[in-house]
């Protein structure tokens, strides 16, 4: 088994880098994703469920890999008023530091662990793209719709 993960990831790595990267200020504070979320509270959202996978990978390598659960939605409406509250430089380069830091740490993974996250890692997705496309598309939208 290789990692069939890398290349989905750092394609969207990419497609992160260049959205955060050139937001303004006001494009961070935009309303973006649902009620009550910005820019930046999607941006931080990213960066909170890469570190969250992170801080599991690790643990998984010294202890075993098991489950980990979670209220997503708790957590998520939890964490979105300190998300969309942070400044957007922080904001922006903690989304990206924390992508970067995942896929380095899922490309550490031998055949054997991959295997194991993937059947007893709940709910750590290895396939972070697919998180990244869902809320860079929401970004995008927003930015369009409100001429940003």
């Amino acid at each position: 088994m290789s990692n069939s993960y890398a290349a989905r990831n750092k394609s969207e790595l990419g497609h992160l880098r260049k959205v955060a990267e050139g937001l303004t200020d006001k494009q961070v504070a935009c309303p973006a994703g649902g009620p009550s979320w910005t820019v930046g509270g999607i941006l931080g959202h990213l960066a909170f469920w890469d570190q969250r996978a992170i801080v599991l990978l690790r643990r998984w390598k010294a202890g075993g890999v098991g489950t980990s659960a979670i209220d997503i939605d708790a957590v998520n409406d939890a964490m979105r008023p300190i998300l969309n509250a942070l400044p957007s430089k922080t904001v922006m380069r903690l989304a990206i530091d924390s992508a970067e830091g995942i896929d380095k740490e899922i490309d550490s993974l031998d055949d054997g662990m991959l295997a194991k996250v993937e059947t007893d890692g709940k709910p750590v997705r290895l396939d972070r793209a697919a998180h990244r496309i869902h809320h860079l598309e929401q970004i995008e939208k927003a930015l369009r719709q409100e001429n940003l």
